[in-house]
């Protein structure tokens, strides 16, 4: 089987500008309903609140169960684009949409890179239309900033930033966790995970990197997966794949999320004996730290493809919405008390292949619960031929 989870990185050779045209890559249908040349982010529809704890009670009896799944279709930029991913969080009362590798039309059929990231705000009327921040050219611009030395060293043609969804831990304050990729041609690859903060306007989400990486490449890739805040002790948890042979499996850390830039704060969850270390985990097991294997990993085998765990106030219970870190994956559905686990075995509630049309690569299947904050209902999307589609899911 076939891990997904660093697709953001394919296809993009060192200095290449386009890559081929493909028919399917975006229905006019679906960008049809707003001229092309996408204006400046704007204020979102509607106030968006993340569901978390203690807002409400629901009345949903677990296991969770679709009532019906309706396919709203694939998302809206007001102009053609291919990019994939397509998590989301809320900052400042607004919907922040990221994004991986982002291409426009280069005019001759081709595609050509803008971004090895993007952002964008959602609107609260229209699960299906974003609306990008844009750079001066009017392009999706970089949502994790390169710094002065990767710029210097070959900038996009050499170098890929990439982030998962946002939090917010305190009013106007987020964190986005994002992976450093040397895709050059003499490049290291992935040369290790950092967290930038991020605020937002109607402008747009801004994300300032705090320093080069966090964490190296012989440890796990924080964050790769997702990140999730738990209010109540205030803290962020977040999940990563493995480096190297270990990249089948998914490693869970914490931190208390006011430190959250300080690797000193870390915490990391040893599956194998249901306990927190402060120890870190990397390849060798050198310095005091913990040798990386499976046992220590809470999802092993490609269990769990790039999602994020989110509180339902409709199930009371913290949920994935997610599939297999494989390209075939459907909707699946996994609960639990805490983030920690104990989850659930995943089981199926909706198609990725709707109407029974779709590519084989499907993957980055993503919760924006912040559409229905009651949990009643749920948009859902996921990725198939750098096309993000969009399903709402009506839960029992």
């Amino acid at each position: 089987m076939t891990s997904m989870h660093r697709r953001r990185f394919l296809g993009l050779a060192a200095g290449a500008a386009a890559v081929p045209a493909a028919a399917s890559l975006w229905p006019r249908s679906a960008q049809a309903a707003e001229a092309e040349g996408d204006t400046a982010p704007r204020a979102a529809a509607g106030v968006f609140v993340y569901p978390a704890p203690g807002q409400s009670t629901g009345p949903g009896t677990l296991p969770p169960k679709a009532a019906g799944t309706e396919y709203l279709g694939p998302q809206n930029y007001g102009r053609d684009l291919a990019l994939d991913l397509g998590f989301s969080g809320v900052v400042s009362g607004r919907s922040v949409w990221t994004y991986g590798d982002t291409l426009v039309p280069d005019g001759t059929g081709g595609w050509a890179l803008t971004a090895s990231d993007s952002v964008a705000l959602g609107d609260k009327d229209d699960p299906l239309r974003v609306h990008h921040r844009l750079d001066d050219s009017g392009n999706p611009d970089e949502w994790i900033p390169l710094n002065d030395a990767e710029n210097d060293a070959g900038g996009l043609s050499r170098y890929g930033m990439g982030g998962t969804n946002v939090v917010e831990y305190a009013p106007g304050r987020g964190l986005v966790w994002y992976l450093k990729n040397d895709r050059g041609s003499d490049g290291q690859g992935l040369v290790g995970a950092g967290v930038a903060t991020v605020t937002a306007d109607d402008s747009g989400a801004l994300a300032v990197r705090t320093s080069d990486t966090t964490w190296g490449p012989s440890e796990p890739h924080w964050g790769d997966v997702g990140v999730t805040l738990d209010p109540r002790d205030g803290k962020v948890y977040v999940y990563g794949y493995g480096p190297e042979s270990f990249g089948h499996h998914v490693y869970l850390a914490r931190a208390a999320a006011d430190r959250a830039t300080d690797v000193s704060a870390y915490e990391y969850w040893d599956q194998s004996q249901k306990s927190w270390t402060s120890r870190r985990f990397t390849l060798s097991g050198d310095l005091g730290t913990v040798k990386l294997s499976a046992d220590l990993a809470l999802f092993s085998h490609d269990e769990l493809g790039q999602s994020n765990a989110f509180w339902s106030n409709h199930y009371n219970t913290w949920m994935f919405v997610a599939g297999a870190n494989v390209g075939y994956t459907d909707i699946m559905v996994m609960t639990a008390p805490a983030l920690e686990g104990p989850w659930t075995e995943p089981f199926t509630v909706a198609s990725t292949c709707p109407g029974d049309t779709c590519g084989g690569v499907r993957y980055c299947i993503a919760p924006h619960p912040e559409y229905d904050e009651s949990g009643e209902t749920l948009l859902v999307t996921w990725t198939d031929d750098n096309v993000i589609h969009s399903s709402r899911i009506h839960w029992e």
